[in-house]
C-alpha cells in the first residue's frame, strides 16, 4: 500500500485484532475505521462518529492508498485547525505523521499513541 503524500510504499505495523500502515518518508498513518474506533476506545476517547467533524470539499486531497479514490478532508480542533482524510468509499484514515519530528520506526504503542494524541486535538473546542 503507498502513501497518499509520498507514493512509496507503507510498512505494515500489525497486532492479533488490527493493522496499520505507516509511511517511513512523512511519518503518516493510514487506518481502518474499525482499528480507528478500538484505538479511541482504549485512548479513553469516543468513536470516531461522535468526535463529529466538518467536510471541506474545497481542499485537495490525497488519493485513497486502499481503493485509489479522492480522500475528503475533515477538519476539527480549535477554529478548524486540525484535518484528517478519510475515504468515503472503505472508510480508511489518514492521519498526517508530525512535520517537526522525524519520521521514527514505531511499534503498535507508538503508532496508536500518535493516533490518540492526533484525535485529543482534533476533538478539542473552543
Amino acid at each position: 500500500m503507498d502513501c497518499p503524500r509520498c507514493s512509496v510504499e507503507m510498512s505494515e505495523i500489525t497486532r492479533d485484532d488490527g493493522t496499520l500502515h505507516r509511511c517511513a518518508e512523512c511519518g503518516g498513518l493510514w487506518v481502518d475505521v474499525t482499528d480507528l474506533n478500538k484505538i479511541l476506545l482504549h485512548g479513553n476517547l469516543p468513536a470516531l462518529s461522535a468526535i463529529g467533524g466538518y467536510a471541506n470539499t474545497d481542499e485537495m486531497s490525497g488519493m485513497c492508498p486502499a481503493c485509489t479514490v479522492d480522500l475528503v478532508v475533515v477538519e476539527g480542533g480549535e477554529k478548524r485547525s486540525v484535518s484528517y482524510e478519510t475515504c468515503e468509499s472503505c472508510g480508511g484514515i489518514w492521519v498526517d505523521g508530525d512535520e517537526d519530528e522525524p519520521a521514527a520506526e514505531l511499534d503498535w504503542k507508538g503508532a496508536s499513541a500518535q493516533i490518540v494524541e492526533f484525535f485529543k486535538r482534533f476533538a478539542k473546542r473552543k
